[in-house]
């Protein structure tokens, strides 16, 4: 393996980590969500909207644009929208890169699955030429992405 795959490896191990961290975070969170906020819209063949009146929903839609843009992303696609804590273990230029090289290769993608709340949202993403997969995506009190996660889907699509 060379280096460059070494080092794409370690950045996604650290993505999957800091997402994992805080899916467990936000489970022992002082806020109990109200599960009445959640939304859920499942169209195993077509596409849904992502609700954008909360905070979860607006970033998934955010990325979900990103990675279908014609134009490469950039680490300036990221400003403002990561949290600190968030860019402590991956630098928006992983992001960017992760993005770039093993993401929007794949598009378009197609939301066919959306439930989510205000701070926690998981999108099932279609593409013709990939499997479906799990978007997840935490965010902090103020919208900024704390968490994201892409994962094989577990939907029933």
């Amino acid at each position: 393996m060379s280096f460059d795959g070494r080092r794409m490896r370690a950045g996604i191990t650290s993505l999957l980590l800091v997402s994992a961290g805080f899916a467990f975070a936000s489970c022992a969170s002082e806020e109990t969500p109200d599960d009445s906020a959640n939304v859920t819209q499942e169209s195993p063949d077509q596409a849904v909207d992502i609700p954008g009146d909360t905070l979860a929903g607006e970033q998934s839609q955010r990325i979900v644009d990103l990675l279908n843009s014609d134009e490469e992303t950039t680490a300036e696609d990221f400003e403002g929208h990561l949290h600190s804590s968030f860019t402590a273990e991956v630098s928006e230029d992983e992001l960017v890169e992760l993005f770039n090289q093993n993401l929007r290769p794949a598009q378009p993608f197609t939301v066919t699955d959306y439930e989510g709340g205000e701070r926690q949202a998981v999108s099932v993403l279609t593409s013709p030429v990939s499997d479906p997969m799990d978007m997840t995506v935490h965010v902090d009190n103020d919208g900024l992405i704390t968490g994201l996660l892409f994962t094989p889907s577990e939907s029933d699509d």
